[in-house]
């Protein structure tokens, strides 16, 4: 067993993971303490419930219902992680609303908000897995890249420049009966990865049975989804997508994949370097000249309006 997998989940793990399984009561309980972290790491059960729309007892329910031995062990997990749930970043960023439209401010929140989640991702991701996820990648006949809801432009990036380095890669991106074409013709020879968020949306649902069923494995990119869904995938690679309570940002998953791809190439960089040098010369000869020439062409000069006189 890897570090990370040694880890106890997070209270977001948790929630997902057993979010099916919940009461009515007792999901709207659990999305506000996976919303609200900071708040659940210090309230009362009174005060959680009143917070919820509940009651005191329907809180502790849920606390057990999520794994803990109650509300006390909730809340020293929270409190146990209270370090990374309390940095400047996210704080920052929980104020927000007070900056106002300040575009200054926007900016300065978002990049701090987004160099913390790499660090987090930095010390969460399983190194492990990661190389398995390499390995694979490298072994397969080809890598399909699943990727939805705002998705589907990652999973096309990420794919050509496999293609690059001389790795057969496509997205399947579809939804509806097109995702069916997209993966009929996986096989256990090949690879798929598949990025999730939050819930267990129908596309995924049928992409990891359709993959058990053929024997295809699948490396999961996930932020909250781990534990649901260790045991129905080859690799998990965990790392926070974004903040609880706020949008989901793409930004650690599209370093993720682009770390992956490097990663491969650094692994056999001759046919990197051999499938870099074709590209170029079929841009060459498409684009009519060299690429070492393209420093030297200039711009046509935009027309200037002549001034009015008077």
């Amino acid at each position: 067993m890897s570090v990370a997998e040694s880890k106890p989940p997070t209270l977001q793990e948790r929630v997902a993971a057993r979010i099916g399984t919940l009461t009515a009561t007792e999901r709207r309980v659990a999305e506000y303490l996976s919303a609200h972290p900071q708040e659940a790491a210090f309230s009362s059960a009174e005060e959680l419930g009143r917070a919820t729309g509940t009651s005191d007892a329907s809180v502790v329910r849920t606390a057990k219902a999520l794994g803990f031995d109650g509300l006390p062990g909730l809340k020293r997990s929270l409190q146990g992680h209270l370090q990374s749930l309390l940095t400047p970043a996210n704080r920052l960023s929980a104020s927000l609303e007070t900056a106002g439209d300040d575009p200054e401010a926007v900016l300065s929140a978002t990049l701090r908000d987004h160099i913390e989640r790499l660090s987090q991702a930095e010390s969460s991701i399983d190194t492990a897995g990661f190389r398995r996820a390499v390995d694979l990648i490298i072994g397969a006949r080809e890598t399909v890249i699943c990727g939805f809801a705002g998705l589907e432009g990652v999973a096309e990036y990420i794919a050509t420049h496999l293609t690059r380095i001389g790795h057969q890669a496509r997205a399947a991106s579809d939804t509806g009966y097109r995702l069916a074409d997209r993966l009929l013709l996986l096989s256990e020879q090949d690879v798929v990865i598949t990025i999730g968020h939050n819930r267990i949306n129908r596309e995924t649902r049928v992409i990891l049975d359709y993959c058990a069923s053929i024997g295809t494995p699948v490396i999961l990119l996930t932020d909250t989804l781990g534990e649901a869904l260790r045991d129905e995938v080859e690799v998990v690679l965990s790392a926070p997508m974004s903040r609880p309570g706020t949008f989901t940002s793409q930004a650690t998953v599209l370093i993720l994949l682009e770390a992956l791809t490097i990663a491969v190439a650094a692994q056999n960089r001759d046919q990197a370097l051999g499938y870099a040098d074709r590209m170029n010369q079929l841009r060459e000869e498409l684009n009519g000249y060299s690429l070492a020439d393209e420093g030297l062409l200039t711009l046509p000069k935009a027309k200037r309006t002549p001034r009015r006189r008077g």
